[in-house]
């Protein structure tokens, strides 16, 4: 099967989409909002219902109405359960105050004040997708109270004080170890701090009808694991390696032969025909003894692949000196298909755009130079960068870190919910840069390359089971298994 993005994957809103999509659905299933949020509750309600003593913490706006109804569920289920209000009842929202008058009519208890007993369950139930500013005051004492706890702790629809829209935390946040998230995913849970805040994120759609989602344009979708399921990967036995496309690899200067090794071991293991790996050093030609698999030349002069070569990879172990802007400069007077990465992008800074085929591979660090910003700007919205390198430059942009975006100059981003914080090692973006290289020789299309190198890498590298104890090296090797 070919892998169409916007037929397949999940779609990602901002939090103004998710109040539209909120308001619409309660009109399409054909009940009040009061009841939408009922049934709201009672999918959330299902992960604690066998939890013998709970503790729901609730704050100012609906999400404390699906607290309230999950108490009283709970009541109705002869659970021990208390709910910790940070506010009155009558300073909330008509729907979560019907619901706290529920809970009190049958008999259920509010406190204002952090308990002394133990719960072997706390739900957080304080802050929904609207929040939009900094926690302080008693949200953040009971927020510090909460991440204090032995118990596992459930988010309703997204940890409280983190962003929906950006994944930054608002100050301070709940660690979840579940997050159930409502009718549709949201950005900030996948990327930046929302892995690290989240847990394990479960949706709960309520059944609402397409035709509620029809109506929100989404620009930003999720990626998934069929994302390996891409057509090209389904080859004739009648084949050779002239079949699969040749990749020249450009960087490793001054003996920096590491990451240029890396990635050429990658574009083989994606499945490339042929690689060759090109230095400036006059070792470099011992590169083809110690990795056979990989030609090796000493200039792109004496290079036997960069006349057929589909595609260049150029930056790792580049350099920054003079040189190396020379070999920039000459890679991109080829007008081939281009991966370019670390230092080579450091050298691009200054470059408005590109007319051919690139690929750019920044971390934040270099996603901050190619726009000339600070880190933290980058940071502070991963998609809206992502999307702002791309137009600038007119290329794909794959932004590493957690919850890698995927960004095309057209306007629509990808998230990557995968990979883990072990792969936050020397080489790691070197292999991703080969994999990209290596499936646009194949005829990849540059954004499917990026997104399906971008899955491949991270869930390797997860399969990998090594922990903190990852390499780059290990991923490589593990990428076979994840494609059968």
């Amino acid at each position: 099967m070919d892998y169409s993005p916007t037929s397949t994957m999940k779609k990602l809103y901002n939090s103004q989409a998710i109040k539209h999509i909120d308001r619409c659905a309660a009109g399409y299933l054909k009940i009040s909002s009061f009841e939408l949020m009922q049934q709201a509750a009672q999918a959330v309600y299902s992960y604690v219902q066998h939890e013998a003593k709970i503790l729901i913490v609730t704050g100012v706006g609906n999400n404390a109405g699906d607290g309230f109804v999950m108490a009283t569920l709970a009541l109705e289920n002869q659970q021990r359960i208390q709910v910790w209000s940070l506010v009155t009842v009558d300073k909330l929202p008509a729907d979560a105050k019907k619901a706290a008058q529920l809970y009190k009519a049958k008999g259920g208890e509010i406190i204002y004040e952090a308990p002394i007993e133990p719960f072997n369950c706390v739900v957080d139930a304080i802050f929904g997708t609207g929040l939009n500013r900094k926690v302080g005051g008693k949200f953040a004492s009971a927020i510090g109270w909460i991440n204090q706890q032995s118990s596992p702790v459930l988010a309703v629809d997204i940890p409280s004080g983190l962003d929906a829209n950006t994944g930054v935390i608002q100050g301070c946040c709940v660690k979840a170890d579940k997050t159930i998230t409502l009718l549709n995913p949201k950005i900030g849970l996948y990327t930046n701090w929302g892995k690290n805040q989240c847990g394990q994120v479960y949706l709960e759609a309520l059944a609402v009808p397409d035709e509620v989602y029809d109506e929100v344009k989404a620009s930003c979708f999720l990626l998934d694991k069929r994302a390996l399921s891409h057509r090209v990967f389904m080859r004739n036995e009648n084949s050779h390696k002239g079949s699969f496309g040749a990749v020249v690899v450009v960087g490793g200067h001054d003996a920096m032969f590491g990451a240029l090794v890396l990635s050429g071991q990658s574009v083989l293991r994606s499945g490339a025909g042929l690689v060759e790996v090109v230095s400036n050093h006059k070792l470099a030609c011992l590169i083809s003894i110690a990795q056979p698999d990989l030609i090796a030349a000493i200039d792109l002069a004496s290079s036997r692949l960069l006349s057929k070569a589909e595609v260049l990879a150029i930056g790792p172990g580049l350099g920054l000196n003079q040189e190396s802007r020379d070999v920039l400069d000459y890679c991109l007077s080829q007008k081939k298909r281009m991966v370019i990465d670390a230092d080579a992008l450091t050298l691009i800074a200054q470059q408005h755009e590109f007319n051919g085929d690139v690929v750019l591979t920044p971390h934040p660090k270099e996603a901050a130079s190619l726009l000339q910003v600070s880190i933290e700007t980058i940071q502070s919205n991963r998609v809206k960068y992502a999307l702002e390198i791309s137009k600038k430059y007119n290329s794909i942009v794959a932004l590493k870190g957690s919850g890698t975006v995927i960004a095309q100059p057209c306007g629509t981003t990808y998230v990557c919910p995968f990979g883990y914080s072990g792969m936050a090692t020397a080489g790691m973006g070197d292999v991703l840069t080969g994999i990209i290289a290596g499936l646009m020789a194949q005829g990849f299309s540059s954004i499917d390359a990026a997104n399906t190198a971008v899955v491949w890498h991270a869930l390797a590298a997860q399969a990998c089971n090594k922990g903190t104890g990852l390499m780059a090296s290990d991923v490589i090797d593990k990428l076979p298994e994840i494609i059968q």
